[in-house]
């Protein structure tokens, strides 16, 4: 199976535990993560933009539209941009999901935290935790 996100949303699945802008949102993120982690996901495309994830949102429509791009579409465009750059992807090249996760888990924690800058969720610390589960499951001596 194919799943195609937006760059920045590969990592903000990793730190997911049930929270969200709206129970829209939250089942949408839920779905996502349940699929990934069911191992039907074989490959990742990645593509700035909106994915179904934000279409759940409820700030797609008046912060992140084409036509209103508000503070919360400026923080994802540079979340995705960060992404891209840190992980160096290609937008719409497919992906293994293992590389993707091999890529994420060999950040630095730092350099981790830099791509998320900004981002409102990055303050309630579940993403590091996230990023760190993945990185022992690669690394697990580090």
């Amino acid at each position: 199976m194919i799943l195609i996100l937006r760059p920045h949303h590969i990592l903000c699945r990793l730190g997911f535990n049930g929270h969200g802008y709206s129970p829209e949102f939250i089942n949408e993120m839920a779905r996502i993560s349940r699929v990934i982690k069911s191992g039907r996901v074989k490959t990742i495309i990645v593509k700035p933009g909106f994915d179904n994830i934000c279409r759940s949102c409820p700030h797609h429509e008046y912060e992140c539209s084409q036509d209103k791009f508000g503070i919360r579409g400026r923080i994802a465009a540079e979340l995705d941009l960060r992404t891209l750059r840190a992980l160096k992807l290609k937008p719409g090249h497919p992906y293994p999901l293992p590389e993707i996760d091999e890529r994420i888990a060999s950040l630095a924690e730092q350099n981790f935290m830099e791509i998320c800058r900004g981002c409102e969720w990055q303050l309630l610390d579940q993403c590091r935790a996230g990023y760190v589960r993945l990185r022992q499951r690669y690394f697990p001596e580090k």
